[in-house]
């Protein structure tokens, strides 16, 4: 195990009472910030997915360097993060990459196109097809070769609709739910179930799911008993009666195991007001500011005094364009809704220019912090 510089374990835990302290809407001198690094100016990103001790190096690199400039807030995280198509390989999809190597991964084809076919599919093997024996034998190599103070992701699995997206024919997709809802609901049972079957060698793995930020790919840290995390992008393009027959009850199964936590859509969202009513109820939102923003006043609504939001700058975004961006998200959301902004960086950013946009964000977040409604501690 090596030592990671600038490493303060006592430091880090007052880092995470803020956010345990915000996800429960109690007073904090500023709304947490969240921070993830990205460097593709040695690998390519196709070079470091598929290479995990390429992974290790620049994970390490990437934790050092936010330590060293960032003063408060950034609770350190290593990412493993081999694609979005980890359940799509393990039902024997074709991993596609185009000609330019730092584009994400994702399949070749989509293998159903008459949804009689769902029937043909069999079980996977969690711990033995596709990309799960890479991911369980780098999960292993990052949890034993990184310090506890260092948290580490889950693996991007999904959800059960993204699961639907890559093996269904793109227009199937949608007119299932219409003409064949039996066979659709089929398909999603037995796509949750692989899912679970997966976590569940992802958990043993790393040993203990408080390693975790949380059971999917969220680098963002998030408290103990609330880890669980799912990934519906495709919920963007449902109607809320639609989300209610075919999200709620399958990521459900998932927050059954794996309770509270986030669900990740990036936007829009149009079934906003049935988010935090999964059974059991779940905490939050991780989304796209870019895709989100038009449904802040939305979020307001829904999100009022119970709910956190993870809002990613994700997008290319330059510092002023974060800082305006989430001043704005403060005065929409202040003083009812706790809405996180979490910065995802590369190599372009300089040192001085990650120093001056978390000073910029940091005055936001404690005016926003002074003009929220908290509870009352006990």
């Amino acid at each position: 195990m090596g030592s990671i510089v600038n490493l303060d374990r006592h430091e880090i835990e007052r880092r995470k009472e803020r956010i345990r302290r915000a996800w429960e809407y109690e007073e904090v001198d500023h709304i947490p910030m969240g921070f993830v690094l990205e460097d593709f100016s040695k690998y390519t990103l196709r070079e470091q997915c598929q290479n995990g001790e390429l992974q290790l190096e620049i994970n390490r690199t990437n934790v050092e360097r936010l330590l060293r400039l960032l003063p408060d807030d950034y609770i350190p995280t290593a990412r493993l993060w081999p694609g979005y198509v980890t359940i799509a390989s393990m039902f024997g999809l074709e991993i596609h990459w185009s000609d330019n190597p730092n584009q994400a991964p994702g399949v070749l084809h989509h293998p159903i196109s008459d949804i009689s076919q769902v029937y043909e599919l069999r079980m996977p093997d969690p711990a033995e097809d596709g990309l799960m024996p890479f991911n369980l034998k780098w999960l292993a190599i990052f949890r034993d070769n990184f310090p506890e103070e260092v948290s580490l992701t889950g693996i991007d699995l999904g959800g059960p609709l993204n699961t639907a997206k890559d093996l269904f024919d793109t227009d199937l997709l949608f007119t299932a739910m219409y003409d064949s809802p039996k066979e659709f609901h089929y398909f999603l049972s037995l796509a949750t179930e692989v899912q679970i079957q997966a976590l569940r060698e992802i958990l043993n793995a790393v040993g203990d799911i408080n390693r975790l930020t949380s059971i999917d790919f969220d680098p963002i840290w998030a408290p103990e008993g609330r880890k669980g995390f799912v990934s519906d992008d495709v919920c963007a393009s449902l109607s809320p009666g639609m989300f209610r027959e075919f999200s709620l009850p399958y990521n459900s199964r998932i927050f059954q195991l794996w309770r509270g936590g986030r669900l990740h859509n990036c936007g829009p969202h149009p079934a906003i007001d049935l988010y935090l009513h999964h059974n059991p109820e779940i905490n939050g939102l991780n989304c796209s500011f870019k895709y989100t923003k038009p449904d802040l006043p939305k979020i307001k609504r829904a999100f009022r005094g119970k709910g956190i939001v993870e809002l990613m700058y994700d997008n290319g975004e330059s510092a002023g364009e974060i800082i305006r961006g989430y001043e704005e998200v403060a005065s929409v959301l202040a003083p009812d809704v706790v809405a996180m902004p979490v910065v995802w960086l590369d190599e372009t950013w300089t040192d001085d220019a990650i120093r001056d946009m978390h000073q910029g964000l940091r005055r936001v977040s404690e005016r926003y912090a002074r003009e929220m409604n908290w509870t009352q501690d006990g």
